[in-house]
């Protein structure tokens, strides 16, 4: 390939260090989901589209290097194997929708962001289908896992806080976070993405107009009813754990485009109001509540995808 943006001396230096600089943070546990902004920052300076994707590359190149080393002595075996896995999905998802963000410059937002989501949604399937069968590894890894999760957590427990009681609450951990770990992804790769595009936004005075113009195509509701219909009967058929997760995190991750459409309500709302909106500090704020703030964040999680989804009855934006 003929490189022809990065014959620019600033925009190689910039690339390198921005690259650096999302490695850096790929290293933090916090950080770990935040890693890819900057790139999808340093993207839209770019001509050529190809070359927009190799800083990409060589971050995919050096967290899976970085990572290799560190499992270096337990690639022999297949927990070590199991748990490589484990450790680079979440990256791994980040860096692909990442490339897919950057290749698809030019299309409408809403389908690069459903474009790129979709590796994430499909991969959370079948890592859920997979440690969902026996196997003596993944038994073993859910052994070491349970050990973990008493350290953490079993200090502060209760003297009448038993082993079965703390079983049962590791268990019940374990299965939510496979019922929600596309929606999860989805939430990930959302705010990476609008978090990079309200900075290279930033000076964009339509832009925040647009935002609250967002829509969820009207083909979507049945699909969405029916999805949290199907979840319902298999819980009150009590269906086996993996239809009942699966069905799930498709309702789930139907539920953050809505969800995404509640932002959007809200911004217009504010808007008519004549308050002043910040994009990046309203996703930020709403994504610390659901994520950091006990109590609040159920609200937030089921909140926006409710204000959202019953838009589909109720006008609650008007254009004058």
């Amino acid at each position: 390939m003929v490189f022809t943006d990065l014959k620019e001396t600033k925009l190689r230096k910039d690339t390198l260090v921005l690259t650096a600089v999302s490695f850096a943070l790929s290293r933090l546990l916090v950080g770990n989901i935040l890693f890819t902004i900057p790139l999808l920052v340093l993207h839209t300076r770019f001509s050529n589209r190809r070359e927009a994707l190799a800083p990409v590359g060589l971050l995919a190149l050096l967290i899976m290097v970085t990572e290799l080393y560190r499992a270096r002595g337990a690639l022999g075996t297949v927990e070590g194997r199991i748990l490589l896995l484990i450790t680079l999905f979440i990256p791994t998802v980040l860096l692909v929708a990442s490339a897919v963000w950057i290749a698809l410059e030019g299309i409408s937002i809403r389908h690069r962001y459903l474009a790129s989501s979709l590796f994430g949604v499909v991969a959370s399937l079948v890592v859920v289908a997979w440690f969902s069968a026996s196997s003596a590894a993944l038994q073993r890894i859910d052994e070491l896992f349970y050990q973990t999760f008493v350290s953490l957590f079993g200090q502060g427990a209760s003297p009448g806080f038993g082993e079965f009681a703390m079983k049962k609450l590791y268990r019940t951990a374990v299965m939510s976070t496979g019922a929600m770990l596309a929606p999860l992804c989805m939430v990930l790769v959302g705010f990476s993405s609008f978090m990079a595009l309200s900075w290279t936004k930033r000076q964009d005075g339509d832009f925040v107009v647009s935002v609250s113009k967002w829509r969820v195509s009207e083909h979507l509701l049945w699909p969405f009813l029916g999805a949290w219909t199907v979840v319902l009967l298999l819980m009150i058929t009590k269906a086996p754990y993996l239809a009942r997760a699966l069905t799930l995190q498709i309702a789930l991750s139907m539920g953050v485009l809505y969800a995404v459409q509640g932002v959007a309500i809200i911004v217009h709302l504010m808007l008519r109001r004549g308050i002043a909106v910040r994009i990046s500090k309203l996703v930020t704020y709403l994504f610390l509540l659901a994520f950091v703030v006990p109590g609040l964040n159920v609200l937030v999680i089921f909140a926006l995808p409710l204000l959202g989804v019953t838009e589909s009855w109720f006008t609650y934006r008007r254009y004058e």
